[in-house]
């Protein structure tokens, strides 16, 4: 199983159906929409599991509501 975009870096689970549901990091990986609880610090950060950049919930995201 990838872990490489669009697969969720954690569980592996494909995420191109879900993809306005994933968390990215700038290193290139990808967190699903359950997966991110657990590597959420707070309700607006979580920290990346591959390079440990703290990131806020919603400018993660690939599509945002405006």
């Amino acid at each position: 199983m990838s872990t490489t975009p669009p697969n969720c870096y954690i569980c592996g689970k494909d995420l191109k159906k879900s993809i306005e549901k994933s968390y990215y990091c700038i290193c290139d990986i990808t967190i699903c929409d359950t997966c991110i609880n657990s590597v959420k610090k707070n309700e607006s950060t979580w920290i990346c599991p591959n390079c440990k950049k703290e990131l806020k919930l919603e400018n993660s995201k690939l599509f945002r509501v405006i």
